[in-house]
């Protein structure tokens, strides 16, 4: 057997467009740039608002569209040897009924238990129109019991929220909500004030569905700025992903790097997919790394404090 094929050196931003584009390499091994396999830096994959049904399009929304669009992002995140995956929440879409939305629930999670990395789920408010949290969890082939919880991974300390609450406390549960009634309740602000004092000397990223920077956008939590008082007095809080407001954005609050990741219900096809690598050095800003219509974001300190993706 012939082992001579050529070495070719790429970066990981290009190995992981071309890749992501099903092109291939016949004949050649590759070796990924070595600035990207620095101890310390840490990469893990990225998608919201999937809004799998089995449902005819409404709008821009391609409800169907949604399980190739998964298969894609998770066949990039394989290739990209992520340390795991995170759904941000809008997994599914409502369904009619519960039956119906369990369905959806377990379709699309057979997709996304394709992902050779550990798998974290964030709830949104479309996973709920006909299911309790702990149902839909239970549903879901993970180990994961709770709507919010905390972990580890390498050096760093992850946190997921749960927005999924009216403002009287009453969590969301099977349509007895408001999609623009969206708190995180006092319990949960005092879990989240002790996680990270727990963490203290691990730098922080949040995962969120609701959007934290901005509490006046119909999308926004409600009690947002409460929870960014808490991230940044911890002071080793690095940067939020989230979802919900399709069109995605960003902003920089109180020394936070605030991402909302676009979509990827919107639109026809693998064409008008979005999802992303997030890549986090233990010394650096790091950045998102888009695929298809999710723009690269840096998160550095030379960039406007807001802008629209």
């Amino acid at each position: 057997m012939n082992n001579t094929a050529p070495v070719r050196t790429i970066s990981r931003r290009a190995f992981l467009r071309w890749t992501a584009a099903g092109t291939g390499m016949a004949g050649a091994c590759v070796t990924l740039e070595a600035a990207d396999e620095a101890e310390g830096v840490l990469r893990f994959g990225l998608v919201t608002d999937v809004h799998y049904a089995d449902a005819d399009t409404r709008g821009t929304r391609h409800y169907r569209d949604s399980m190739g669009k998964l298969e894609q992002a998770i066949d990039t995140f394989n290739r990209a040897d992520v340390r795991f995956v995170v759904e941000l929440g809008d997994f599914i879409d409502s369904g009619r009924t519960k039956a119906g939305e369990s369905g959806h629930l377990k379709a699309i999670d057979r997709v996304y238990c394709r992902s050779r990395a550990d798998r974290y789920y964030v709830l949104g408010n479309h996973c709920l129109n006909a299911l309790a949290k702990g149902e839909f969890l239970h549903l879901c082939r993970s180990r994961i019991k709770r709507s919010y919880y905390s972990f580890e991974q390498g050096s760093w300390h992850f946190v997921v929220l749960d927005a999924n609450f009216k403002r009287d406390g009453t969590p969301y549960r099977a349509g007895n909500f408001e999609w623009t009634d969206t708190w995180i309740p006092a319990p949960q602000l005092a879990w989240l004030r002790a996680d990270l004092a727990r963490s203290a000397g691990r730098r922080t990223i949040v995962f969120v569905h609701q959007i934290l920077d901005d509490e006046k956008d119909p999308h926004g939590v409600k009690n947002g700025a409460k929870v960014r008082q808490i991230l940044e007095e911890a002071g080793n809080v690095a940067a939020v992903f989230q979802g919900h407001k399709h069109t995605g954005g960003y902003a920089r609050i109180g020394g936070i790097h605030y991402v909302t990741l676009r979509a990827m219900v919107e639109g026809p096809g693998r064409e008008n997919n979005a999802y992303g690598v997030a890549l986090t050095p233990s010394d650096g800003p790091g950045r998102l790394e888009g695929f298809v219509r999710q723009p690269d974001v840096p998160l550095g300190p030379k960039r406007p404090d807001r802008w629209q993706l």
